[in-house]
């Protein structure tokens, strides 16, 4: 990968695709934006691939860039991400393969299948990430700021 760059030259298409154009004059199109460190280091460390995953550039800080272009990766990194922030835990019940959780997350209720007290791990800052059986993580950004009743079920699974 590329060292870390202050420019990114990035348009969108008229058909929706992102454009990058690198320091060479190359154009690469239907770039991908992807989030280095999602869960502990969202704001920073962006990197553009191409369509066939190489990497094209790494930016270490898109508050650097231009307002322009940093709503471009705003809206890319939008659709690409897809982690549901753990509002409240109803019940976690012992399950044939796991455990059940039945949740609230910031897009509504629902409930997922983890397997193991491995799938829970803490992150820096003391966040909590769970993976369900399908991989999909679910984020407690605060266990402290869960209610009473979540924060004690999760006590006794992690």
């Amino acid at each position: 990968m590329k060292t870390p760059t202050a420019h990114v030259d990035l348009q969108r298409t008229e058909a929706g695709n992102l454009v990058f154009t690198d320091a060479a004059g190359v154009v690469h199109d239907k770039v991908l934006v992807v989030r280095l460190f999602p869960l502990t280091d969202p704001a920073h460390w962006i990197a553009l691939t191409s369509a066939a995953g190489h990497d094209l550039v790494c930016i270490e800080d898109p508050a650097a860039l231009p307002e322009d272009v940093r709503m471009l990766l705003a809206e890319a990194l939008a659709q690409r991400d897809f982690v549901p922030l753990i509002q409240a835990i109803h019940t976690i019940r012992r399950a044939a393969h796991g455990y059940e959780w039945y949740v609230t997350t910031n897009r509504g209720k629902t409930h997922f299948t983890v397997e193991n007290d491995e799938s829970i791990q803490p992150l820096a800052g003391g966040s909590i990430v769970v993976m369900d059986q399908r991989n999909t993580r679910y984020l407690i950004t605060d266990p402290a700021a869960l209610d009473p009743k979540s924060r004690q079920k999760l006590e006794r699974y992690y």
